[in-house]
């Protein structure tokens, strides 16, 4: 049966989200550099006449780094990488269009985040001296995003990065056998210990079960905690939910049956108790969730529960400019995040693979994802005479 393009763009861009990075069978890795290349190069405009975009994005520019994997940032530059078969290039793009900086590595064991511990937003690449063995000479190395001049590293480390953040692992071990690296230095972690087993690290702060506690710490100082029996939660069964960013200011915990609480990164405020999905809206800073009640606003005003029914097949996508982006296996519709009732979020005579918003800064630049496609969108304004 002929399906739309919809339908297609939305699975691929499912296909895209879930891509996990693992190990890959094939021989040893080509002897290649890895030291990042500066590129400095202002990327050319993408063609998107096949394509229906976000109206906000419409009046910008956008371009195609090329990229496969799922887009990580922080600040101004965002980073992801192209697959070729026996290795992945990052590169390091930002808001201007500029490709700053592209590393290679082997395509096997190889794993990236972006945390900002402090100042400097890092970016974070293992790498291993085997494609087929992701248990022997795995390393982490970190350099600054913005240039691509390294931080710290290399660092032996016992796998692959298993995060969120700077969170590694073998492979097959338990949840409990993580080693977290301090992202500021490279270091192990000092308060590693016996009883405590790693959640993540999101922008230098860790979160960790401690016995009965759950622990958020950053520079060796609790920040906030919980208590898991009063909140109900299962030890075993709390994790990240698969492919959890670092960056967008909240923290969500899959509690061992695809829904889970959601807290406020710096004041481990319980958002949401059992959410399925959540997603920061970078241009209103508000945060919202998917769950039992319905779709739910957390901003400085408080909860908004908005008037919207919601079926337990629907997914939030995203929320971008005041909008949200909501899925239902092939369909998409949008609505207003204030009011909710559906918005126009694209043009209405509109035809193509339809792009959906991504990783956004709170000026309105980021990433869209249109099938296999992402393209970022700039601070380049699109001329009245252009033809795309």
């Amino acid at each position: 049966m002929h399906r739309s393009r919809l339908t297609a763009a939305l699975a691929g861009a499912a296909a895209l989200t879930l891509t996990l990075l693992g190990c890959s069978g094939g021989g040893a890795p080509d002897d290649f550099d890895r030291s990042p290349e500066q590129v400095d190069t202002e990327l050319k405009a993408a063609k998107t006449s096949d394509l229906q975009l976000p109206l906000i994005v419409e009046p910008l520019e956008l371009v195609e780094p090329g990229w496969d994997l799922p887009v990580r940032s922080a600040g101004s530059v965002f980073l992801s990488a192209r697959s070729g078969e026996d290795s992945l290039t990052f590169s390091a793009v930002d808001t201007k269009g500029v490709s700053r900086w592209q590393a290679a590595r082997p395509s096997g064991c190889t794993g990236f985040t972006v945390t900002t511990p402090e100042s400097t937003p890092l970016a974070v690449l293992t790498d291993s001296s085997s494609s087929n063995d992701c248990e022997a000479d795995v390393t982490a190395t970190a350099y600054e995003l913005s240039t691509g001049k390294k931080a710290w590293g290399p660092v032996k480390v016992p796998g692959p990065l298993r995060g969120p953040g700077t969170i590694f692992a073998a492979e097959d071990a338990p949840a409990d056998e993580s080693l977290a690296l301090d992202p500021t230095t490279g270091e192990p972690r000092d308060e590693d210990a016996d009883g405590k087993r790693h959640l993540g690290e999101y922008q230098g702060l860790f979160l960790d079960i401690v016995d009965d506690r759950l622990v958020a710490s950053e520079d060796g100082t609790t920040v906030w905690e919980h208590s898991l029996a009063d909140n109900g939660w299962d030890a075993a069964d709390l994790r990240p939910f698969p492919g959890a960013a670092t960056a967008e200011g909240f923290i969500h915990l899959d509690a061992g049956n695809g829904t889970g609480p959601v807290f406020d990164r710096d004041s481990g405020d319980l958002l949401d108790d059992d959410a399925r999905g959540v997603a920061r809206d970078a241009n209103t800073q508000s945060v919202v969730t998917l769950g039992k009640n319905g779709l739910t606003v957390i901003d400085d005003l408080g909860k908004h529960e908005l008037p919207v029914s919601v079926a337990e097949s629907v997914h939030l996508e995203a929320a971008a400019g005041g909008l949200l982006y909501l899925r239902e296996g092939g369909k998409l519709r949008v609505h207003n995040a204030t009011t909710g009732s559906l918005a126009r979020g694209y043009r209405a005579d509109g035809s193509g693979v339809v792009a959906i918003p991504d990783v956004f800064t709170a000026e309105g630049l980021g990433t869209v994802r249109a099938g296999d496609r992402t393209l970022l969108a700039t601070d380049r304004v699109v001329e009245e005479s252009e033809t795309q």
